[in-house]
């Protein structure tokens, strides 16, 4: 549990200084951290492509980092449709979940999720 509040807290201080400027951004999906513990994934998204996984997907419970402003459609695997807008730095826990999430924004996304093994 140390190990898992120690790296939030990183990532949530690395992120303060990453350049936000996505203007050439391509889909990317990368692991930047992994451990015994936990993993953590960098997911950058362009408009309307998905957000944090390939079409319908299953999540284990997770906190998101938003390192971007996000707009996005999150249809939930029962059809119920929400539409979500934040702002950059928000983070927030999620349970267990299947979506499929699409940025219905203008510009890219660029979001940590934070899984525990």
């Amino acid at each position: 549990m140390k190990t898992l509040i120690i790296t939030i807290c990183f990532l949530c201080y690395a992120s303060l200084g990453i350049s936000q400027n996505l203007s050439d951004a391509k889909d990317t999906v990368k692991v930047i951290l992994e451990n015994d513990d936990m993993i953590v994934t960098e997911y950058i998204s362009t408009p309307g492509k998905d957000v944090c996984g390939s079409g319908e997907h299953t999540h284990k419970p997770h906190l998101s980092i938003l390192l971007t402003d996000v707009s996005v459609l999150l249809t939930a695997d029962d059809g119920t449709e929400q539409e979500i807008d934040l702002k950059e730095g928000a983070t927030f826990w999620s349970e267990a979940e299947t979506h499929t999430v699409i940025n219905t924004g203008d510009q890219p996304t660029r979001v940590y999720l934070v899984e525990s093994k």
